[in-house]
């Protein structure tokens, strides 16, 4: 074996790719092959789109999970461990069959060049051969036709919602996003999508390949109710009184409504209760959606970094009522809509604290700090060396009636996690 340790592994790939994003089916196809990993035994569920594919593929998880089933997840990015990405029956995966399924890949690539993602993605498929699963649900890491995990043909396919974000990867039009993410559709098989207004490349794709696509609106609906509850409708189910799903913010029930969308295409293999459904929307757990942690003052930690997840973020800031003073933790990738986001919360921040971000594709602090005083004038802007001092300094002001906010990516919510939990 290469490496004994987890760790070592995952730094040496950092190294072994000459471009951090590669797309393509190519390499990976061709390992997967090598390793005889193909033809998976369990069913495939595939989850995309531009926000909500990480909580959607958390409530599918947990339902399965509650119904009896031999689940597994695949997921990207992670916040604190590597082992997050990969998950069987709720549980991450220990570092022992990790750095095994790591060492297969590496015998099985030759001389033959694999990106951080690839090497990630196959060491799951193959941990999960493994297995005797039923089902596994794997999140797509950017777009969904070149996707790494796309060389699986999906039972069932998902895409959570369309928006602009990865442009420079996926083309800059919801038209040309939206038929990226529909590569994930398979000829004869359901697939799910949970946007309310699709582009019509992603509506074609689906015509075109025969794919039996099921639109909310049309073919599945929901409706939230004054208390809590929601009620879910298709052409077979009319279930009211449904618990909301354990996390923050009404987009939620419409994820939640996908994901039950696609787990009744599935019922004739898979079939599942309403009492695994309504345990599963009760059990699941998803850190960095706007986690609310109360400490010295009460803390929301939501991995918020493109426009459409900024607007949620400032509307579910909005409906928590005023706090004596908000403060802001923030760094952002310079490829994001900067300006979005921050025009999206910069009502509910009085305070910000920004740094920049430990990758080579981070935002320089002075451009970050020009872009927040250019939408809000009158904006308070402390720029720090780095993430850990902003957290540090901004805890020095919070009272116990203040609230501090970080987001803006998935490593800023992640560092400042590292500190407090």
């Amino acid at each position: 074996m290469r490496f004994e340790h987890l760790q070592d592994w995952l730094d040496w790939q950092q190294t072994l790719h000459s471009e951090k994003i590669k797309l393509g089916l190519e390499r990976v196809a061709r390992v997967a092959r090598e390793l005889g990993l193909m033809r998976p035994d369990f069913r495939v569920v595939m989850v995309s789109g531009t926000n909500g594919k990480g909580s959607i593929t958390a409530i599918l998880e947990s339902i399965y999970h509650e119904a009896g089933y031999r689940v597994a997840a695949y997921t990207s990015p992670h916040l604190l461990h590597y082992n997050e990405r990969i998950r069987i029956g709720k549980k991450n995966v220990e570092d022992a069959p990790l750095c095994a399924a790591f060492d297969l890949v590496d015998q099985a690539r030759g001389d033959l060049s694999l990106s951080y993602f690839e090497f990630g993605t196959l060491a799951a498929m193959q941990i999960f051969s493994t297995l005797e699963l039923d089902v596994a649900v794997f999140e797509v890491g950017l777009g969904g036709r070149l996707d790494a995990v796309n060389i699986y043909d999906a039972d069932a396919a998902i895409i959570s919602s369309v928006g602009l974000d990865h442009v420079q990867w996926l083309g800059s039009t919801r038209e040309a996003i939206g038929l990226e993410k529909a590569g994930i559709f398979r000829t004869g098989q359901p697939a799910v999508c949970g946007d309310s207004d699709p582009p019509e490349t992603l509506l074609k794709y689906a015509r075109d390949i025969d794919s039996r696509l099921y639109l909310v609106g049309e073919d599945f609906s929901y409706r939230q109710g004054s208390d809590g509850h929601w009620s879910f409708q298709n052409a077979k189910l009319d279930w009211d009184n449904l618990p909301a799903p354990n996390l923050y913010g009404d987009v939620q029930v419409a994820n939640a409504a996908a994901a039950l969308m696609s787990i009744q295409c599935l019922d004739e293999v898979l079939p599942v209760q309403r009492e695994s459904v309504e345990r599963g929307l009760q059990n699941i757990c998803l850190s960095g959606r706007f986690q609310r942690v109360v400490g010295k003052c009460e803390m929301i930690f939501d991995v918020a970094h493109n426009l459409d997840s900024a607007k949620v973020l400032g509307k579910n800031l909005l409906e928590l009522g005023p706090a004596s003073r908000t403060y802001a933790v923030f760094s952002v990738l310079e490829d994001k809509d900067v300006e979005g986001i921050i025009g999206s919360v910069c009502e509910q921040i009085d305070e910000w604290y920004i740094s920049e971000l430990d990758s080579e594709r981070s935002l320089a602090c002075a451009d970050l700090q020009d872009c927040i005083v250019r939408l809000d004038p009158e904006a308070i802007v402390h720029a720090c060396p780095s993430v850990e001092q902003a957290w540090q300094a901004v805890n020095k002001g919070a009272c116990e009636t203040s609230r501090i906010v970080v987001f803006g990516s998935f490593l800023t919510v992640a560092e400042v996690l590292s500190f407090e939990l």
